[in-house]
């Protein structure tokens, strides 16, 4: 039985792989590479700080906190995720507790905490509306995600307390959970082998068409950093040759 017929029959092709678990998207806000900074240290003001391409690393003693600016539509997304390595003496175990904050544009302040973890290194989820605690309400209720304006990092010692020093280890922030595009409209040119997608997405995002001829195969790029200037996005592109395949859009971290 063929999975799919010619370009010209695409359409059931493209429509099951954009539905498929692959095509979820998310929003990085922040990848702690070597470049990144954070705007304002407050308790961590006298910290040893390292920035690698790895992670963001904080050695210091009692709690500590920080602050950064951002600009990120979130919309959609339902996780907080972050990964961070945590370490210590041994009175530290079971002790340290790290704490993600985000900030919308009216200042509703939400805070994600996850107190009395072990050494070792984490990756730690919370969904986005049900924070551990509220900082600020703001001026209209709820967290606006396609309105993020800053994000806090912090960490709590629990009852390790000021008793030693600790490292926290950030390498990586983001929210996940929303669907992938979806495709909204297509068209083919046997006479060109051009087939245009338009597909739903958000204003600032860049986006990449992956192609496989079967599914037997990987889900190669054809094209990448397809910039979405509004909400739906037409772009076209030149088919591999082969009469069958598939076509996936992908949103890019």
């Amino acid at each position: 039985m063929k999975l799919c017929g010619p370009w010209w029959n695409l359409v059931a092709c493209v429509g099951s792989l954009v539905a498929a678990p692959l095509g979820r998207a998310d929003t990085v806000i922040a990848n702690f590479d070597s470049l990144f900074t954070m705007d304002g240290l407050f308790a961590w003001a006298d910290a040893t700080v390292v920035a690698t391409d790895t992670g963001y690393s904080i050695t210091d003693v009692c709690y500590g906190s920080g602050y950064k600016d951002i600009n990120v539509d979130a919309s959609g997304e339902t996780t907080v995720m972050v990964t961070v390595t945590l370490d210590g003496p041994p009175e530290a175990e079971g002790h340290l507790g790290p704490i993600v904050s985000l900030v919308d544009a009216d200042g509703t302040f939400y805070n994600y905490a996850w107190f009395g973890q072990r050494r070792g290194r984490h990756v730690l989820t919370m969904d986005v509306q049900q924070p551990t605690f509220v900082s600020g309400a703001g001026t209209v209720p709820g967290l606006d995600l396609a309105k993020l304006d800053f994000f806090h990092l912090q960490l709590d010692p629990g009852f390790f307390g000021c008793g030693g020093a600790y490292t926290v280890i950030w390498h990586d922030f983001r929210l996940v959970g929303a669907p992938g595009p979806q495709i909204v409209a297509w068209r083919y040119d046997p006479a060109s082998s051009e087939f245009t997608l338009t597909w739903q997405a958000k204003a600032g995002k860049l986006y990449t068409l992956l192609y496989t001829p079967d599914l037997a195969s990987p889900l190669t790029p054809l094209v990448s950093d397809i910039y979405a200037e509004g909400t739906e996005v037409t772009y076209t592109v030149m088919l591999p040759s082969g009469a069958s395949g598939y076509l996936r859009v992908l949103q890019q971290p």
